[in-house]
């Protein structure tokens, strides 16, 4: 417990595991990269996202906080990732939103590496990486942090 919650950033709502390829994914870990583009959300409530490093590292590198997400039209977007170190240029973000009329801003809170780089295939079998994001059940997200941070994680 904080003893100044004002400051202090709990997790609330759902968790996924996102696809990120590994410039993007690096940038977010390194801080830099404080906003997740994306052309489509899930419509539940999302707090948090446990990032894959899609190939060739595959592997789950770190966690994110979710503290807000902005629907936008494309220059919108662009505003955003202009803003809060989206990572790409106008022709790579106009290529990747394509002929969609909105697409997602998901800003990033904390951002914490994981201690242990993990291959999501240990924890699960059958695992292929989603397209755009993969829920992670009540009892798989507990799992995967205990698999990425054995030291623990305060959340």
């Amino acid at each position: 417990m904080s003893l100044f919650p004002e400051s202090s950033q709990q997790p609330t709502g759902r968790a996924v595991l996102l696809s990120i390829k590994p410039k993007y994914a690096d940038l977010i870990l390194a801080g830099t990269k404080t906003v997740e583009l994306r052309r489509s959300w899930p419509s539940n409530d999302v707090g948090v996202m446990v990032i894959y490093s899609s190939a060739p590292v595959q592997r789950l590198t770190g966690i994110a906080l979710i503290t807000e997400i902005k629907e936008c039209d494309f220059e919108e977007l662009w505003a955003v990732a202009q803003a809060h170190g989206g990572g790409v240029t106008y022709d790579e973000l106009q290529e990747y939103i394509g002929k969609k009329k909105l697409a997602y801003g998901v800003m990033l809170g904390r951002v914490t590496p994981a201690e242990v780089l993990v291959d999501p295939k240990d924890i699960f079998p059958n695992f292929t990486p989603p397209q755009g994001f993969l829920y992670l059940s009540p009892q798989d997200f507990p799992r995967v942090m205990a698999a990425m941070f054995p030291s623990g994680i305060p959340l």
